[in-house]
Parts: structure tokens; C-alpha cells; sequence
């Protein structure tokens, strides 16, 4: 799979872009603020209509313009097909081979993309809704369908939340069966995405950090037993709920439920952001995102596309060669930014096209 031409019209600074990258390694280089996560951010959205800064629809037209277009054209087993989105700020439309995508289901997996952030490296010791977002995000990467299952979820938390600052009780407890439901099937999915990558993780870390420590991933439901919520993780949060009841009429929120959840990094069986060295961080969230490109590659057959954010100065140069030759053995298409060429560590062999973005402008 490989972006082999992107398009942009009005697109935050970019007003005006044509862009054909190789099939490898495209370096994007630069001062700061000049363009080169826009066009990262702009790829994301191409496969997953969402912008992995959390951006708004508002946000992304240049200044002056009430929307914008982002065209791709993608390469997957010989196939081609055409992605063109329009985003305004009531909402986004997309045709896929110029025609208009009743569902979106039939849009997923037109391009599969992986984005590694300075973000990534932080959520080590990040808030709990750090971790919840990357892990949402890596399910969907390897399951589309999870998007119903996250939007049916927080449909119903928004419902029950407006009954309970409002003081209506008389409909809760309906809801409260639908949010448990709702929920149960979104842990589900978490767990099994968690379970899928336990091997990978271990793998990775080993052959990035070579220091004999086991890595691994663990599911915490707030305020909930983990291997209760296994055995019947809808029962299990009806009882959560109603034993919070007393402070979620005081607080007028749902307390307990998948939007509280975290997720424990370990290593050695110790809690990564109390016991772990800053390298051991780094390596342990490089690990993740391998064993997430890996896990894509094998359900779908061939690699993501990856989106590498700056990474060249969060990560020192024994890792980044690590991170470099892996993505060398798995022939995948690579977009990096940076302010530097020379903090890119790929080989003299390595297919690489270099790109200057300058004032919203990209040069070849």
C-alpha cells in the first residue's frame, strides 16, 4: 500500500500543493511552522477521517476560506483508487473513485495509516485518557468496525450524562443497561486488540532495549476487577454503576464506565511510568507502535502507511537506527518530518525523496 499522489487545496497554510512521494522513505524538511505536520495531519486524514491532533473541522481551512480539500490517490495490490475529501466546518464529505461513500464502512482500509508523535513518547506518563485515545486509535488501525462500536458508547454516555445533571431518574436505569451493554463490547474489542500485540510487544522491546526485561500491556477498568469484568463485563458494570449512583447524582457524570479506563505499561512486571528510566520509556512506546504496524501488516497483508512526526528528536540515535532498519525490512512507505536531514539515520542504499516545505510551499 502507497500514497502516490496527494493534493491539497486550502488546507490549513498549504493553500496550493501537489505532492508525488516515492514508494519508501519521503522526508519532509524544514524550519518549524511551516507546513510539514500539516501535510502529515492531511494524509492521517485520508484513512481515518480524523485528525490525530484532535483538530476541529474549523480549524483546517486556511485563514480567509470556509473549507478545503485533501486528494489522494492510493496503491493497494495493484489497485488504484482516488480519496477525495472536502472539510467544512459543519461536517466532511468524501467520495472514494469520485463517487459519493453511503457508508463508511465501505470507506475503511481505502488507506491504512500509522502516525508516531513527540505525543506517543509522552503518553508513557501521561494521563489516563493519553492511553485511552492511542489505544482507540491502534484498535481502529486494526479493526474498522470498532468506530461503530466507540461512537454507539459515547452516544449513550452523552444521553445518561444530560438525565443526571438535569435530575431525571426516571429513565436511568434503561439507559444505564444500554451504556453497560455499549460498554462491554467497546472493553471487549480493547482487550482482544491488547492480547493480539502481548507477543509482538516483548519482541520488539527486546530488540530495541536488548536489556532482558519483559514488556507488556494490561486492561484496568475504573473502580472495576479486571477478571470480574472478563467473566461478564456487562454485569459487572451494572453493578459498578448503581454503586456509584450516590456520586454520580452529587457530580452529575457518569464515574464509572470505558471513558475512565486505563492502561498499565509494564516492565518486569513494574508499573513503566513509576520504576522505568526515560530510555526505557522511549523504548518501551517505539515497541508499541512496532508491534502496531506489524499487527496491520499481518491482518491486512501488507503495511501501513507511517507518519513520523519529528521523532528524530525524541528518540537517540541508537533507537532511531533501531526504528529505521526495522521500517527498511518491511518494505512500507515512510513520510518523516524534520528540521534537519542529517538526524535522519537511513542507509546509502535506502529510496528516499527529500521535499523542502517552506511558507506553506513544498519544493522537490
Amino acid at each position: 500500500m502507497r500514497l502516490s499522489k496527494l493534493s491539497l487545496s486550502s488546507f490549513r497554510n498549504l493553500e496550493e500543493v501537489e505532492l508525488f512521494p516515492g514508494p519508501r522513505f519521503n522526508i519532509l524538511f524544514g524550519r518549524n511552522a511551516q507546513g510539514k505536520t500539516n501535510l502529515l495531519e492531511s494524509i492521517y486524514l485520508l484513512g481515518t477521517l480524523k485528525s490525530f491532533r484532535l483538530a476541529k473541522n474549523a480549524e483546517m481551512p486556511a485563514w480567509g476560506f470556509n473549507s478545503c480539500s485533501v486528494t489522494g490517490v492510493v496503491e493497494k495490490h495493484g489497485v488504484t483508487r482516488e480519496i477525495f475529501l472536502v472539510i467544512e466546518k459543519r461536517g466532511k464529505r468524501v467520495r472514494l473513485d469520485r463517487k459519493h461513500v453511503a457508508k463508511l464502512t465501505d470507506f475503511f482500509g481505502s488507506l491504512n495509516v500509522v502516525v508516531f508523535s513527540p505525543d506517543d513518547i509522552a503518553m508513557a506518563k501521561g494521563m489516563p485518557d493519553v492511553r485511552r485515545k492511542y489505544l482507540d486509535r491502534a484498535v481502529f488501525n486494526s479493526d474498522p468496525a470498532y468506530l461503530h462500536f466507540h461512537h454507539e458508547y459515547f452516544r449513550t454516555l452523552k444521553h445518561r450524562n444530560l438525565l443526571l445533571r438535569n435530575g431525571e431518574t426516571e429513565e436511568l436505569d434503561i439507559w444505564s443497561e444500554k451504556l453497560a451493554e455499549a460498554g462491554a463490547r467497546l472493553v471487549a474489542s480493547r482487550q482482544a486488540y491488547i492480547r493480539s500485540i502481548q507477543s509482538l510487544l516483548r519482541v520488539f522491546y527486546e530488540a530495541i532495549a536488548g536489556n532482558g526485561s519483559e514488556a507488556s500491556i494490561s486492561y484496568r477498568p475504573y473502580l472495576l476487577n479486571e477478571e470480574t469484568f472478563l467473566q461478564d463485563g456487562r454485569s459487572a458494570l451494572i453493578s459498578a454503576l448503581q454503586k456509584s449512583s450516590k456520586e454520580e447524582r452529587r457530580t452529575g457524570a457518569t464515574v464509572v464506565g470505558p471513558h475512565r479506563d486505563d492502561v498499565d505499561f509494564l516492565l518486569g512486571g513494574k508499573l513503566l511510568k513509576r520504576h522505568a528510566s526515560q530510555g526505557e520509556q522511549r523504548s518501551f512506546v517505539l515497541a508499541l507502535k512496532m508491534a502496531e504496524i506489524e499487527l496491520i501488516r499481518k491482518i491486512h497483508g501488507d503495511p501501513p502507511v507511517l507518519l513520523l512526526d519529528d521523532m528524530t528528536s525524541e528518540l537517540d540515535r541508537e533507537r532511531n537506527r533501531n526504528f529505521m532498519d526495522f521500517l527498511a525490512k518491511n518494505e512500507m512507505q515512510v513520510f518523516l518530518t524534520t528540521t534537519s536531514i542529517e538526524n535522519i539515520l537511513l542507509h546509502e542504499g535506502d529510496d528516499q525523496r527529500k521535499f523542502l516545505v517552506e511558507a506553506g510551499k513544498v519544493y522537490h
